[in-house]
């Protein structure tokens, strides 16, 4: 159905028979749109009138030393481009180098300006944004905002990995399956994964999948010199990982950023240098996020949403912790749109995933205009839209920029809910439904003797160093959420003799998800609400039964956030997938495992952007999201077993849940030019 948009923009309608013969006439078309003008797009137009309108809210009262965005006038590289192609007269390769070499005049005075100021340069970004970050005293940001060229001064926004498999059923579920059948793969469609690093070893990835081979492209702990330089033994890049860089290195936040070209990412068991505690890191998201995109097995038995894609491998977030650096992922936005870094922005990726992103997110983000930018270049970006669930509002940048697809996460084809029943005593006894399972630790649907009449007593923390605050031989054993991953919880009480264990949350806000983080004596496990677990530790002993299960099929999962954007009163998250599929664990050469959250549903789409791109090679940004959003599966619940058959609101959903089969063969599709959207947003009712 046409977008409407406040009475006011032009309805992009395309009609007739949009298979793959009909892919240059739809470029043809494309090439037609007009480019809006970016430049303003960050900030309000009248933001240079006062100094101090520069300078973020959320600086006015630091202290001490900062780190900032400095953010220019002048337009990034990829925004001058893309104008210049929508005016009919693309800049040439010596216009591009030219526009660089004035903005790195312009970074030069900025910089040295700065360092009189007692600032100290840590990045600068032309392609895709222009700024430089400085790490500054709060003190001389008046005098730094107040500099000639300077358009805005803002913090420098650390995101978090949005993690709550593709499992063999989500690939034929969303589409792509059939697709891949007509002989459309996205092959060498360019993806560049902005992540965690990809473990271009494992064989979903073109590597050998020999464990001796991460090792020698990685090393044996954090601190090894070998993961600072590329492989000498021809093991990257890879006919699958064609390229990427490392910007973070792997001590960050707990040291200095330490970029270096070697994209490899710590892998789930790898000692981490100097923790007096035996901790391993776990920087194996990236490689699950790659895996669900572009991953094939040598016996074709695995593969991605479009296996025959190229991938960049860009490491902008920690070894060691979920963060994401603020400063490493404007870097790698620059080289995700020139990645052979000639100055150009002619060679720029197709499509760029981000499984990350910051909880309310605004238009004040570079990032957000960043994303924004590189859409408008004609770079589809794909952004989870987070896992801070059922929240108004609490949709994560970047997916809020117009221009990006924001990802909701839906249920897998065989997931399923099992109600805690609490069969006494009487004074909570009931049945209770806002539960969730865990891929690695399932609860069996026949009856169960671990899960059927059993008495739960409470252990604690549960971690593998704590001592358990019971003994749950022969019971069912009840944890609490925290400290260390949660099926090392598992693990510990299944060989203490627990015959199943409820591990409930820490905090009553915190959403429900869980992904694996070692172990191997694992059985039936479920999570629970933390008042069901304070309902459960109120009496002396409570006996429950927990089978029988419910499918959740084609409906929201909890965590998934919400709308609409805060700063556009715009339709956000736009599109579901299904965000839990079995994908490749860095560091272990061949094996795979659950992996879920928005972090899951987002390389679903980015994938099937890829398979559009293929057929469609000369679509816009717009026009795959318009293809994406007008033929979904529309008719997807909130929570089935919370709500019963209550549909989602846009808010959660927004067009529904894809099916990029339908995207492919669609015969009409239809957007709003200056909005770049498919959404019906009518913005925030006036109260």
């Amino acid at each position: 159905m046409p977008h409407i948009n406040h009475g006011r923009g032009r309805i992009h309608v395309v009609l007739g028979a949009l298979g793959l013969a009909l892919a240059v006439p739809a470029a043809a078309y494309a090439q037609q749109v007009p480019a809006p003008d970016v430049s303003a797009l960050a900030v309000p137009r009248d933001v240079t009138a006062r100094t101090d309108a520069r300078i973020s809210p959320l600086l006015l009262k630091a202290k001490g030393q900062v780190n900032v965005w400095v953010q220019m006038q002048t337009s990034p590289l990829a925004a001058a481009a893309a104008k210049a192609k929508e005016s009919g007269l693309p800049l040439t390769r010596g216009a591009q180098r030219a526009h660089l070499s004035q903005l790195d005049y312009e970074h030069d005075e900025l910089s040295r300006t700065a360092a009189s100021l007692g600032g100290r340069e840590l990045a600068r970004v032309s392609k895709a944004h222009n700024a430089v970050a400085f790490s500054i005293p709060a003190a001389s940001l008046s005098v730094l905002a107040a500099q000639p060229g300077v358009l805005t001064v803002r913090p420098v926004i650390d995101y978090q990995l949005d993690v709550s498999n593709p499992r063999p059923e989500t690939v034929p579920y969303i589409g792509a399956t059939a697709v891949q059948d007509l002989g459309v793969t996205g092959k060498n469609v360019k993806v560049a994964v902005l992540d965690s690093g990809v473990d271009y070893t494992h064989s979903d990835l073109g590597g050998s999948g020999d464990p001796a081979d991460y090792t020698a492209a990685y090393g044996t702990e954090t601190g090894s010199d070998v993961n600072k330089l590329p492989s000498t033994k021809g093991l990257y890049p890879t006919a699958k990982v064609v390229g990427g860089y490392d910007f973070v290195g792997e001590q960050w936040p707990n040291g200095d950023l330490a970029p270096d070209p070697n994209p490899m990412p710590c892998g789930i068991e790898v000692p981490i240098t100097g923790s007096t505690t035996g901790a391993t890191c776990d920087g194996t998201h990236g490689t699950h996020v790659a895996d669900i995109i572009a991953g094939a097995s040598a016996d074709g038995a695995h593969k991605g949403v479009a296996p025959g894609a190229l991938l960049y491998a860009l490491k902008v977030c920690s070894s060691v912790s979920t963060s994401c650096s603020g400063v490493a992922l404007l870097q790698a936005m620059d080289f995700a749109l020139d990645p052979n870094g000639d100055g150009h922005v002619d060679d720029a990726v197709d499509v760029i995933n981000m499984s990350l992103g910051s909880a309310y997110g605004q238009f004040e983000d570079d990032l957000t205009n960043a994303s924004e930018i590189a859409s408008r270049l004609g770079v589809v970006v794909v952004c989870a839209a987070g896992n801070n669930a059922d929240h108004p509002y609490i949709v994560s940048s970047p997916s809020i920029a117009p221009g990006a697809i924001s990802v909701a996460q839906t249920q897998v084809p065989s997931a399923k809910f099992y109600p805690l029943v609490i069969n006494s005593p009487a004074s909570i006894a009931g049945t209770y439904n806002d539960t969730t399972t865990v891929d690695w630790a399932p609860v069996q649907d026949a009856t169960h003797d671990g899960f059927v009449g059993k008495d739960v007593v409470y252990t604690g923390r549960s971690c593998p160093a704590d001592t358990l605050a019971a003994d749950p031989t022969g019971q069912v054993a009840l944890a609490i959420r925290g400290s260390c991953s949660v099926s090392l919880k598992v693990d510990k009480l299944f060989a203490a003799g627990a015959v199943g264990v409820l591990v409930m949350m820490a905090d009553a806000s915190e959403p429900i998800s869980f992904s694996y983080g070692g172990g191997t004596q694992l059985g039936p496990t479920l999570i629970i609400l933390k008042s069901y677990g304070d309902l459960i530790r109120s009496v002396a002993t409570a006996n429950v039964t927990v089978h029988d299960s419910q499918p959740l099929v084609k409906s929201v999962v909890g965590t998934s956030a919400r709308g609409p954007s805060y700063s556009y009163q715009t339709i956000k998250p736009e599109i579901g997938a299904p965000g839990a599929s079995l994908s490749a664990i860095a560091g272990t050469g061949t094996l795979e495992a659950a992996f879920g959250g928005t972090s899951g549903a987002t390389p679903m789409i980015a994938g099937s952007a890829a398979l559009l791109l293929e057929a469609l090679p000369h679509a816009s940004p717009a026009e795959i999201k318009a293809r994406l959003m007008n033929n979904t599966e529309t008719q997807i619940q909130t929570a089935p077993n919370i709500f019963g058959p209550q549909l989602a609101p846009a808010t959660r959903i927004g067009g529904g849940e894809v099916r990029v089969d339908r995207a492919l063969n669609a015969k009409t599709i239809a957007w709003v030019l200056e909005d770049e959207t498919a959404g019906i947003s009518f913005g925030a009712p006036s109260i």
